[in-house]
């Protein structure tokens, strides 16, 4: 049941980072600023867009007099980093790039474990429907998973944090490839799953094989598949 005040000190404004209007109406009295978008399964050249929308949030905080920008990306390298994780890694950068006029906290996180992560329905659905998965080599990739509860605490956290300049923290758990956590995540599940890594499957056939058996759209999950 929700408390009485709980709505009071709430204000909603419907906009976009590509509508800088839109932008200056919500920023209008803010001292920190989260940046929690991803255009991720959007049509276009997402480096382009994800670039573009960057940009207009952190100018527009700029223009508004925001103190602080918050900002959760993904992990990575760009020298090894898929498209998706390249964009992540752009914003961030973009973000970061006038320390002179504003903060930014950066956060980078591997798979959100929770309700509602594409990363994470995907290895939730996988493990739930096949007793033999058959995967493509990128399951050998490694990563760090976190909690989604934890993801909101350092969220939470860094609004008041006390730090000078920029800050960019990694967070998570221990390093393990998808093919550990997709056999954890079954011993969780009280299941028996077997793995069989083959060479044949390419990004492009791996997401049509999850569009089947995951509620993930089709260009979210290219776009995660694509090592």
């Amino acid at each position: 049941m929700k408390s009485d005040h709980s709505e009071k000190n709430v204000e909603v404004f419907e906009g976009s980072t590509f509508d800088r209007k839109s932008l200056q109406r919500a920023l209008k009295g803010v001292d920190a600023a989260y940046f929690l978008i991803h255009s991720l399964g959007a049509k276009g050249d997402l480096l382009k867009m994800e670039e573009e929308s960057a940009t207009d949030f952190r100018d527009a905080c700029i223009e508004a007099g925001v103190k602080r920008m918050i900002y959760l990306g993904g992990l990575g390298k760009k020298e090894t980093a898929s498209k998706h994780l390249l964009s992540r890694i752009q914003t961030g950068e973009i973000l970061s790039a006038q320390p002179d006029r504003i903060q930014t906290l950066w956060f980078r996180a591997g798979i959100v474990v929770g309700s509602g992560s594409a990363s994470f329905e995907i290895i939730r659905n996988l493990v739930q429907k096949l007793p033999v998965l058959v995967a493509p080599k990128w399951v050998h990739t490694k990563t760090q998973s976190i909690s989604i509860r934890d993801v909101l605490e350092y969220l939470h956290l860094a609004l008041h944090l006390e730090v000078q300049g920029n800050l960019i923290v990694d967070i998570g758990s221990e390093a393990l490839s998808f093919k550990e956590m997709l056999l954890r995540a079954a011993k969780v599940m009280g299941l028996r799953r077997k793995i069989v890594t083959v060479a044949l499957l390419t990004p492009r056939i791996s997401s049509c094989w999850l569009l089947f058996l995951t509620p993930v759209p089709y260009r979210i999950a290219r776009s995660l598949t694509n090592f």
